[in-house]
């Protein structure tokens, strides 16, 4: 199946791109409000970040200080704008029209997408937080998301209970599971058309 999908056209080493296209998203959410109800970052999140790198931009001198600023915040904006790609391409669900209300870029002709195969999680660590869990997966061809399911007791499956059901690949982290309680947890990877084969569980004792 065919699907539009929003695009970053830059990267990071381009602050004066990375914060047009910031500002760019941010008039686009706001003025639509009513399709992008909750964004991923908040834009309260988004602006502040967004204007401090343009201030940074502004003041530049060209000194090794300066401009080392300048980067260390181009690439915190640009990490919040990839995120909020992944957030509107789930709202968009393929819709061309929806994305460029966005702000977004969208590729020029929808391309072919499969549902993604089944998903392996690579390793299970402690969160930045108590009582939370990092996990990392292999990439996925063709998933643009990422699902999580825990539970105490395998063997049932109506036990499994999603925590997590639009995670970016680089931010798979759960919090709030209980202290000293063994969970198992399984991850899936999907796109607009579905959600793939979850990967085996993996046993995890949050500290």
């Amino acid at each position: 199946m065919k699907a539009h999908t929003a695009v970053l056209h830059i990267n990071s080493k381009n602050p004066m791109e990375v914060a047009q296209l910031g500002s760019k998203v941010s008039t686009g959410m706001a003025a639509n409000k009513a399709v992008f109800v909750n964004p991923d970052p908040t834009l309260e999140v988004l602006d502040p970040e967004k204007e401090k790198l343009n201030k940074l931009l502004s003041e530049k001198d060209g000194s090794k200080v300066k401009n080392q600023e300048i980067k260390d915040q181009a690439a915190v904006v640009f990490a919040l704008i990839k995120s909020e790609l992944a957030y509107v391409n789930k709202v968009a669900q393929g819709d061309k029209m929806l994305i460029l209300l966005s702000g977004f870029d969208c590729n020029n002709d929808p391309a072919m997408r499969n549902i993604p195969g089944k998903a392996l999680i690579k390793r299970v660590e402690d969160g930045n937080l108590s009582c939370s869990a990092k996990i990392y997966v292999e990439a996925l061809a063709d998933a643009d998301r990422y699902k999580v399911e825990i539970t105490t007791t395998p063997t049932d499956p109506k036990s499994w209970k999603t925590v997590l059901d639009y995670g970016a690949l680089n931010k798979i982290e759960i919090r709030d599971l209980a202290r000293g309680e063994e969970i198992y947890i399984r991850v899936s990877g999907g796109n607009t058309l579905g959600w793939g084969i979850p990967s085996e569980q993996v046993s995890f004792i949050p500290r």
